[in-house]
């Protein structure tokens, strides 16, 4: 009988303090998140700056104004859409993938992937060879107001003769050079990104 009740008075006390660890947590959470660090000298900044992180201080980014961040998700958006035509292939329909990615290509790359789509259209049918990709990430290396330099990582695979028809892994990371023309962000340039 004693057993139990000691049982009963330990589960009581461990309940209490699992309610009293809880609430200083929630506590010392609210805290953290309604104190504002994101103001530096009357400017918005990115959260955390002036906090030393142990190998230096976060310092002070001014936030991108509403103008900028339209202009990066247009840049991002011109870079995702290329790789996407770019990467994706079928050797039975090889004419769309190639006008989709001349129409959104200027400059020198638009030369010399023109140049070169015949050859394309030629090795793709005798390996029938198709490529499914999609674009895991997509990021700003710089950008200005008519120039921005971005890298986009695929994953996908590829199927072919070499392949014995079979899916293998394709993943690939691509630089491109982006240039304004008209309105429209067009890449200008496009080089793989070795991985690793």
């Amino acid at each position: 009988m004693s057993d139990e009740r000691s049982r009963v008075r330990l589960n009581v006390a461990l309940y209490a303090a699992t309610v009293v660890c809880g609430c200083v947590a929630l506590l010392l959470l609210y805290l953290h998140v309604s104190t504002s660090d994101n103001e530096v000298n009357g400017t918005d900044v990115v959260p955390g700056a002036g906090r030393d992180v142990g190998r230096g201080t976060i310092e002070a980014v001014r936030l991108a104004n509403d103008t900028e961040q339209e202009r990066t998700a247009a840049q991002l958006d011109a870079a995702t859409k290329m790789v996407t035509a770019f990467v994706n292939f079928d050797y039975q329909e090889p004419k769309s993938t190639i006008e989709a990615v001349k129409s959104m290509a200027t400059g020198t790359f638009l030369s010399q992937y023109s140049q070169g789509a015949k050859d394309l259209e030629k090795l793709a049918a005798e390996a029938q060879s198709d490529m499914v990709a999609e674009v895991v990430w997509a990021g700003l290396v710089a950008g200005d107001e008519d120039t921005a330099t971005a890298i986009v990582a695929t994953s996908g695979t590829v199927r072919n003769k070499t392949t014995d028809f079979q899916p293998e892994a394709r993943n690939y990371r691509i630089q491109l050079e982006l240039v304004l023309e008209d309105g429209r962000w067009l890449t200008k340039d496009l080089q793989y990104v070795a991985l690793g």
